[in-house]
């Protein structure tokens, strides 16, 4: 089904084309180049690390070329920059490229679109990311149909099969006080509204889960924490027997994972990195909980705030090369995202694919002391009782050296429990940090359906401290 087609039908046609479409089988529902694409990551996930680096390298040289030729924007770094794509023979090249940053783009989208995609293949996107600023740029029928190649790929690894029934919990559908949930039939798909998602209506979609009985929950980590939460409160543990809990998009901290466990003890947790740009993409290894970084969907660095690269154990920004994507390219791309270099192939899987030890977060993810430290949400972990009488939190930073946390209060919160968590809070922040406590009745999800732990309203630029 042509993107471009469905989104012009009213919603009542849409709803028709839908049921349509999913009368057929579920191999012709997905295009010709999801089938390629999911073919060629068959085969070469199999490839050693010389092969892979010499696709890497052809691959780069084409991206780079094409960047130049076709777009205005890249022509003009690169000659300011005084390289040229002949430059450009190895991976370690790349180097010598000037990045680019989500502000560059955004304010010069004309110039850093492809002359080579026409206009009528090109589609607009637009991403808040973590920082809430919205971001457009220009990706083609032929990226959705790689990307989610990619993602089901991972999804394999772990027993996930095409035509599986899902329970979806993330940012695509709104919904309404009275509509909580749709049904998709194209991939057998029960879409929940995460805004809805309350200890009000928490009934409700667990007894409507039970009857429609998905195999799987595809969520935004802080989503499924959420349902955590409220199945924990129900005392439901255990009762809603997902296979996988597909897990992407954000961050998943350590705290989350356990509650999520509590909550699904029987379901297998898999998560992954990406984002909406579709720069780097870091799925969970089959064999362990580890993040390795997929070589055939972009080239990822590691760098300190020299813009040198890091060791392995060491924290530095993610930035990322697409292979793929050509209507916007996306070259030496910072993304703000922060995290620790792992070793450069898995002793799990045996695959010569780069491994994270973490990822830290979004840059927007730190809150910065008075003196200059930067501490992760991932830092900040909640692995005691110390919130099971807060229904949601959130900090919000403003100013250096000082952040507010945000509580929504559970019935049977006391002094005794505004006592222990400014403690706890004050010990993982540091002497450099004034906390401050504020209770609010809700803490409600961004644009995009995620729920941030952190509003982070200082601009953070490279490095961390």
């Amino acid at each position: 089904m042509k993107v471009s087609l469905y989104r012009a039908l009213p919603g009542p046609l849409q709803s028709l084309a839908r049921r349509a479409y999913s009368l057929l089988p579920m191999r012709a529902r997905l295009g010709k180049t999801y089938w390629e694409t999911h073919g060629f990551l068959k085969d070469a996930e199999t490839w050693d690390a010389e092969r892979i680096q010499v696709w890497q390298t052809a691959q780069l040289r084409r991206m780079v070329a094409e960047a130049y030729e076709n777009t205005p924007g890249y022509r003009q770094l690169y000659d300011e920059a005084g390289v040229s794509p002949g430059d450009i023979r190895t991976p370690a090249d790349l180097a010598r490229l000037p990045f680019v940053t989500k502000e560059l783009i955004r304010d010069n989208l004309a110039d850093f679109t492809s002359r080579a995609v026409p206009e009528r293949s090109r589609l607009h996107r637009t991403t808040g990311g973590s920082t809430g600023i919205p971001f457009g740029f220009y990706l083609t029928q032929d990226n959705i149909e790689q990307e989610l190649a990619f993602i089901h790929r991972a999804w394999e690894s772990v027993g996930w099969t095409l035509g599986d029934s899902s329970a979806v919990l993330r940012g695509a559908f709104v919904g309404s006080e009275t509509e909580l949930w749709g049904e998709d039939p194209v991939f057998r798909e029960l879409k929940l509204s995460t805004y809805r998602l309350t200890e009000a209506t928490y009934p409700k979609f667990r007894d409507k889960l039970l009857r429609s009985a998905p195999r799987h929950l595809q969520a935004y980590p802080s989503s499924a924490a959420i349902l955590a939460d409220l199945v924990i409160g129900a005392g439901d543990e255990g009762r809603l027997p997902f296979a996988l809990l597909l897990l992407g998009s954000e961050n998943l901290y350590d705290w989350q994972r356990e509650r999520i466990r509590r909550a699904f003890p029987e379901s297998r947790q898999f998560s992954w990195y990406g984002h909406a740009e579709q720069v780097l993409f870091a799925p969970a290894c089959a064999g362990s909980s580890a993040l390795h970084f997929h070589p055939f969907y972009g080239l990822v660095e590691i760098l300190d705030g020299e813009d040198l690269p890091v060791g392995e154990g060491s924290l530095g920004e993610l930035v990322g090369t697409s292979f793929w994507m050509r209507a916007t390219p996306f070259i030496r791309y910072r993304t703000r995202d922060m995290a620790v270099r792992g070793p450069v192939a898995c002793d799990a899987c045996g695959r010569p694919f780069p491994l994270v030890e973490r990822i830290e977060g979004r840059r927007q993810e730190f809150v910065v002391t008075g003196t200059g430290r930067h501490i992760s949400m991932t830092q900040i972990n909640m692995h005691t009782d110390v919130f099971d009488h807060v229904a949601q939190f959130q900090f919000h930073q403003t100013e250096r050296g000082a952040v507010t946390l945000n509580l929504v209060r559970k019935p049977g919160y006391s002094d005794t429990d505004t006592s222990r968590i400014r403690s706890d809070m004050e010990e993982k922040l540091g002497e450099d940090m004034t906390l401050a406590l504020a209770f609010v009745d809700c803490i409600g999800p961004l644009p995009s359906g995620k729920r941030g732990f952190l509003r982070q309203d200082l601009t953070l630029e490279r490095g961390v401290g």
